[in-house]
């Protein structure tokens, strides 16, 4: 079967006729668009059209089949072929009938879906590109449905079809942009996961200067509690083990000091002088440094508690003159055993799936009322 001499033929009927494609496709219930595809040989016609065609145009199925002019058609052939029309009618019929119930159910799906997603809506960036891809997809489900149904048939021939058309090229094209950027970000969160730590041990490799230069934006932290030096100290242990990815560091700082009686007790003043001012548009809020007895297996001196992930402070062991100061970004608690004695009592106080873990207890970051957001200690000192 020879398309494009089917298409050339129908083109010459249509102009023997003397009629637009237009005019033909609305006779026919179908769009300008449909004929042309015809005409140009890119599609045939329904097989159900086929008999309604060669009646209007007075040739034989078989002719227009063949792509030319044959014998007059007779009336055997004519039955057969309204039959087959017929029979093709109504299977489509039924197909169409199980699609929009689909388009239907596909629809009411999605909507509930959309509802649930807003309900517990949190401003992050794969909520946020979920709801908008969602909403897309009910579009471009709805603009399904209405076609299959037939509502964007009859829209078509009052001249509204381009409108549905573009927006749903735009729709389609912002949907995505919001699932390759989903997916460059779940990307970029494996190579993160995959990435090894580095770990470095000695007191020969503590600079806290570096901390604050190279992690403090990542952890949101001053690295506060811990000390310009440890020079005065009796004995030290300093370990940390780190990676930097795309997005952030994880890992932890760990320094542990004894120091005679009284530089224990000029540090411990230290600690618990400790503030940090946050500024913004001329006014500022000092926070001060928490003490707390009951998290750790010592009393401690807090930073940072599960702000943006981080926990930050200083454990106080009276009776042998040492400090511990400990960072952490989160901490994986079942990988941090061997430093037990320096974790919270409690296991789950460590929630990472909290969305509200930006509301932690920190004084690295205060929110002022005026402002949907933080303002925080390493943007203020970069």
């Amino acid at each position: 079967m020879d398309q494009k001499k089917i298409g050339l033929f129908l083109k010459e009927l249509r102009k023997e006729k003397g009629i637009t494609q237009e005019a033909f496709a609305e006779m026919l219930n179908i769009s300008g668009r449909t004929v042309s595809r015809w005409e140009t040989g890119n599609n045939l016609p329904d097989i159900s059209l086929l008999v309604s065609i060669a009646d209007f145009y007075e040739v034989d199925v078989r002719e227009i089949i063949e792509g030319e002019r044959k014998s007059e058609m007779n009336e055997e052939i004519k039955d057969v072929a309204n039959k087959m029309a017929d029979y093709a009618e109504n299977e489509k019929s039924k197909m169409m009938k199980y699609i929009q119930a689909i388009g239907f159910v596909g629809v009411f799906i999605m909507t509930v879906a959309i509802i649930f997603q807003c309900i517990s809506y949190d401003a992050t960036f794969f909520h946020k590109g979920a709801l908008i891809t969602s909403c897309v997809s009910l579009i471009i489900m709805v603009i399904i449905t209405l076609h299959v149904i037939g509502v964007l048939e009859r829209i078509s021939r009052k001249k509204g079809l381009i409108i549905i058309k573009v927006a749903t090229i735009i729709l389609t094209v912002i949907s995505l942009f919001f699932v390759v950027e989903v997916l460059l970000v779940f990307g970029m969160g494996v190579v993160d996961y995959a990435l090894p730590f580095r770990t470095m041990q000695g007191i020969e490799n503590y600079d806290k200067a570096n901390m604050q230069e190279k992690y403090g934006m990542d952890m949101n932290s001053g690295f506060l509690i811990f000390p310009e030096t440890v020079d005065n100290a009796i004995s030290v242990k300093y370990e940390s083990k780190l990676k930097t990815g795309f997005f952030d560091s994880d890992g932890f700082f760990i320094l542990e000091a004894r120091y005679n009686e009284a530089d224990f007790e000029n540090e411990i003043r230290r600690l618990s002088d400790i503030t940090c001012e946050i500024a913004y548009a001329g006014t500022s809020v000092t926070n001060q440094i928490e003490y707390d007895e009951e998290m750790y297996m010592y009393p401690a001196y807090i930073t940072s508690d599960g702000y943006d992930y981080v926990y930050e402070y200083a454990l106080i062991d009276k009776e042998n003159y040492r400090i511990v100061y400990v960072n952490l970004s989160y901490p994986v608690y079942n990988k941090l055993q061997e430093y037990k004695d320096f974790l919270k009592r409690n296991a789950d106080e460590y929630d990472l799936d909290n969305s509200t873990v930006l509301e932690n207890f920190t004084i690295y970051a205060h929110k002022f009322p005026e402002l949907d957001g933080w303002i925080e200690y390493a943007d203020m000192n970069r």
